[in-house]
This record gives structure tokens, C-alpha cells and sequence, in this order.
């Protein structure tokens, strides 16, 4: 599985290639960082752990990917009960008229899929956007949401029957969510006692 490491919470990764999707939008942690694209060569080390060996990134291309995760961690906010984004949907659609794809086949047999028509980090963005188109397919795209602590937007995949997961660790961001509204809960208490 491509450059994915330990889930929060003991969860697993999402699957076939939506995680992919999933650690390219984990490339940062939002709470405390890193961000491995913000500089070329943190860029470069995700692709050669992503099974892009040897990719030399330019500017362009890392400022796209960028913008490209951060359109798709909004949708995936959308996910777990985020507002719809329309900027994220224009960014989406402003870096895919750039990836093109085509169709094609697994070692010249079986079902056609999206596949990147170049090379590059253009294919790469474009990989990842026929990893979304296929989840979407699927159905698995709205599974893949982003944590609703908004401190940590931690995207993870929702194995939820009732597709109802809203934290990527209970135990941790569960637990931060809940502290907040008891001591919201608390301050009201206070407020109204004191009137």
C-alpha cells in the first residue's frame, strides 16, 4: 500500500487505491505538522514513497498538489458533515483540465480504468484524481472524511455500517469534542446560575 503509516485510533487504511487519495491528503498533519510539500525536496520524498521513484518535482507542480489537497481534504469535509465548498470544486476542476486521463487495461486484460496520460507530477495529480473518479464509482468516496476535531482534519476511511464515524480516534480527538461541550455545558451553568 503506498506510503501509508499508522492510522489514529487503530484504524486501517482505506482501500485499493483510495489510499492513496488518503495519504496524499495526510502528506500534512494540520495540528502539528509537517507538511511534506513544503519544499521540493519533502515533495520528492512522498512521490519516491508513493511508488513515484525518482520524480523531480518542479514549483508548479508542488503548488498544484497543494491546491489539489487541500480542494480534496474540503470535500472530504463535506463528508462528515462539512458546508459544501464550490471553491474546492473549482480548484478540482481547474488542476484535472491539466491531468488528463484515458483509458486503458491491466496488463492488456481485464476491466478498463482511468489512467494518467502523462508523466510527471501532471500524472501523478492525475492518479490521484482517477482514484477519487473510481471511488465515487464505487461508492467508497464519501467514506473517506476528514476529522471533525477542526484541529486536526485528520482524513481517515469510515468502516461505519451506518457510515456514521466523526472522529479519526475516539480516544483522542472523540474525547477533545466532548470535553469541549461539557465545559461549554459547564459555562452556561455558570452564566445562568449567576443571573
Amino acid at each position: 500500500m503506498p506510503g501509508m503509516r499508522g492510522q489514529p485510533g487503530g484504524r486501517t487504511a482505506a482501500p485499493d487505491r483510495l489510499a492513496l487519495v488518503q495519504a496524499f491528503l495526510n502528506s500534512v498533519n494540520v495540528e502539528f505538522g509537517p507538511d511534506e510539500f513544503a519544499d521540493l525536496d519533502g515533495f520528492a520524498r512522498w512521490l519516491e514513497r508513493n511508488d513515484w521513484p525518482g520524480l523531480r518535482p518542479d514549483e508548479p507542480g508542488r503548488r498544484d498538489a497543494i491546491a489539489l489537497r487541500e480542494a480534496l481534504r474540503a470535500l472530504a469535509r463535506e463528508h462528515n458533515g462539512g458546508p459544501p465548498d464550490p471553491a474546492a470544486r473549482r480548484t478540482v476542476e481547474h488542476i484535472s483540465a491539466g491531468c488528463p486521463l484515458v483509458v486503458g487495461f491491466d496488463a492488456g486484460e481485464g476491466d478498463p480504468s482511468l489512467r494518467a496520460a502523462q508523466d510527471g507530477v501532471r500524472g501523478v495529480l492525475a492518479t490521484v484524481l482517477a482514484a477519487v473518479t473510481r471511488s465515487v464509482i464505487d461508492g467508497s468516496w464519501p467514506r473517506l472524511k476528514a476529522c471533525h476535531e477542526h484541529r486536526c482534519e485528520w482524513v481517515y476511511y469510515d468502516r461505519s455500517r451506518n457510515r456514521s464515524s466523526r472522529w479519526c480516534s475516539m480516544d483522542v480527538c472523540g474525547v477533545r469534542a466532548k470535553m469541549r461541550v461539557y465545559r461549554e455545558g459547564r459555562k452556561a451553568d455558570t452564566r445562568i446560575g449567576s443571573a
